[in-house]
């Protein structure tokens, strides 16, 4: 099958395990998602598969061009809201796999399994450099005035008389693509398309991420 899925955050909470132990999990909405489209190496130059997830009413197809619209009709799938393109390095898989077909959490994921989970974190706006970059701040006594939070003299001497790309400063906090590494499936719900994993994961509630096997 193919090697993730699109999903949506739903929040945390907490299971118990049979010796008592509580372990943090996020529960997350994994699929069903449809395979819209397949691309292959012969044509495409790469094995992959567009999932899509979130059907959409078809009164509201009126906001997508004739392009997007097509992608649907070709495949002859629902309307969805959010496409995915998940790389399938098996080409046996991916022969397996046609348009239309209907790829659940059970189909893709089991128990105990570690996985990738990526996911847009919460944005927070424009941060100085104590929130964004945790600096400690200056001292608060001894003719400091005005400079508490401020990050300090970024500049050079006279070579090479410039600011050097890259420095810690103020700036977008948050609202970036980010990816938690080798998380542990602690559950799956196949009747209620549901996934449990350890520990958090990026984005706000009802957030979408994409879940895949580990590379």
């Amino acid at each position: 099958m193919a090697t993730g899925l699109l999903a949506k955050k739903v929040g945390m909470t907490q299971v118990f395990t049979p010796e008592g132990d509580c372990i943090p999990v996020t529960v997350i909405e994994a699929g069903p998602c449809t395979v819209v489209r397949r691309k292959t190496a012969e044509k495409d130059g790469y094995e992959a598969v567009v999932l899509g997830f979130g059907p959409v009413d078809e009164k509201h197809s009126h906001r997508l061009t004739k392009a997007e619209l097509g992608v649907f009709k070709k495949a002859g799938t629902p309307i969805f809201r959010h496409l995915k393109e998940v790389r399938v390095k098996d080409a046996k898989v991916l022969g397996e796999l046609k348009a239309g077909d209907v790829l659940t959490v059970d189909k893709v994921f089991k128990l105990n399994q570690r996985i990738d989970v990526a996911g847009v974190t919460k944005g927070r706006g424009f941060a100085g450099v104590i929130r964004r970059w945790n600096f400690g701040g200056a001292p608060a006594t001894h003719g400091h005035e005005q400079v508490h939070r401020k990050p300090g003299s970024i500049g050079q001497c006279a070579w090479p008389s410039k600011v050097f790309k890259g420095k810690k400063l103020p700036g977008q906090l948050g609202n970036k693509t980010a990816t938690m590494l080798n998380i542990e499936i602690v559950d799956v719900r196949p009747e209620d398309n549901v996934v449990l994993v350890r520990g958090q994961v990026p984005g706000p509630k009802q957030g979408i991420v994409v879940l895949s096997k580990m590379k």
